[in-house]
C-alpha cells in the first residue's frame, strides 16, 4: 500500500485533479500484480542471485501486469503508469528504456514511489532501510527520476502531515 498512498499523495502535491490522484492511487494497489507470474523465481529460492536469463524474464513483470489488466475496467493512463513504471529518466530502464518525457506521467510519478517503497521494505538479501537513508540512496540515483516528481516526492516525505510509512 506504500506505493499507492505515496503516488496519490505526490499527485495532489503536484496539482493533479482529484480522479487522477485516485487513479494512481489505483495503479500502485496493482502496477506489480504480474509477479504473480514470476513466483517460482522471487520466492522459495535457496541462493539469493539469479541468472542473467531469470532476470530478463523478471524485467517483463511490468508488461505481464499490463497484460493482466489491459482487458479489465482500467483507464490507459493506469495501464500506461503500470507498464512503465520501471523506466528511468535518463533512459536507462525498462520495458522500452524511454527517456524523459517520453515516459508518461503517471509512471514517472510510480517509479520514485515503487524505488522508495522497495528500499524500506525487507528483502530475502538485506534488511529494510530507515526513511533517510532511502532518500539519501535515491539522491545518489536522482538521474532515474523526474525532478519535478522527485522534488514534490521530497515534499510529501518532509510534511508535517505525512503518513507513516511503515505502517502500510
Amino acid at each position: 500500500m506504500c506505493v499507492s498512498n505515496l503516488a496519490y499523495q505526490i499527485a495532489k502535491e503536484l496539482d493533479f485533479d482529484e480522479s487522477k490522484c485516485y487513479e494512481l492511487a489505483e495503479a500502485g494497489i496493482v502496477h506489480d500484480i504480474g509477479k504473480l507470474k514470476l513466483s517460482s523465481y522471487l520466492y522459495g529460492r535457496d541462493e539469493n542471485t539469479l541468472a542473467v536469463e531469470e532476470m530478463k524474464y523478471i524485467r517483463m513483470h511490468s508488461k505481464f501486469s499490463y497484460d493482466i489488466l489491459k482487458n479489465k475496467d482500467y483507464s490507459d493512463f493506469i495501464l500506461e503508469a503500470i507498464l512503465y513504471h520501471h523506466e528511468n529518466f535518463d533512459g536507462s530502464g525498462y520495458p522500452d528504456n524511454l527517456k524523459g518525457t517520453e515516459i508518461p506521467f503517471g509512471a514517472r510519478i510510480l517509479r520514485v514511489c515503487d524505488v522508495f517503497a522497495a528500499l524500506i521494505s525487507n528483502r530475502p538479501y538485506r534488511s529494510a532501510f530507515d526513511v533517510n537513508t532511502a532518500v539519501e540512496l535515491m539522491i545518489e540515483e536522482v538521474k532515474n527520476f523526474d525532478m519535478q516528481v522527485f522534488l514534490a516526492f521530497l515534499r510529501v516525505i518532509n510534511s508535517e502531515n505525512s503518513i507513516s510509512f511503515y505502517d502500510i
